[in-house]
């Protein structure tokens, strides 16, 4: 066998896990999609995380108690690098609803690029879209009157 079939075993191998538990390998044309308002029909966050990330566990936190208290909110999650078995359990540990997604084959820099050109990498960013083609981004913690301004929701 070549190596090439090899190594795309065994990435098949250790992503299925990952895929029984809902995450999507995410490639540059799917992370574009993510990102364009166009895209929903109602308010969506797309939070990008990492599992080292602290502040981006404050961010899935806060987002799993306003989807409880508004159901009209929709919560994308994205772990901004390779799934691995622990993204599973943390992701579990804030029952958020909705599609998760994690760096798939492509390139991180790629990836991260057809998320937004402008983007440095930094950690929690997120998107928020409200349903009618507005869109707003932002870098760091977030708080509840962000979300609503963004949103046009209440909690």
């Amino acid at each position: 066998m070549s190596r090439r079939l090899l190594a795309g075993l065994a990435l098949a191998l250790a992503v299925m896990p990952l895929l029984a538990a809902g995450f999507t390998p995410l490639d540059r044309a799917a992370a574009r999609q993510l990102t364009e308002a166009g895209s929903y029909r109602q308010p969506t966050v797309v939070a990008l995380w990492s599992a080292d990330c602290s502040h981006c566990k404050k961010n899935l936190q806060l987002l799993a108690g306003l989807v409880k208290r508004n159901k009209q909110l929709r919560v994308i999650t994205v772990a901004a690098e390779v799934a691995e078995a622990g993204h599973v359990p943390l992701l579990d540990r804030y029952a958020l609803p909705g599609p998760r997604y994690a760096y798939g084959s492509d390139s991180p820099e790629a990836i991260a690029y057809a998320i937004d050109p402008s983007w440095a990498g930094e950690l929690p960013r997120t998107f928020l879209f409200d349903g009618a083609g507005g869109k707003a981004k932002l870098s760091g913690v977030l708080d509840q009157p962000t979300i609503e301004k963004a949103t046009g929701l209440r909690f």
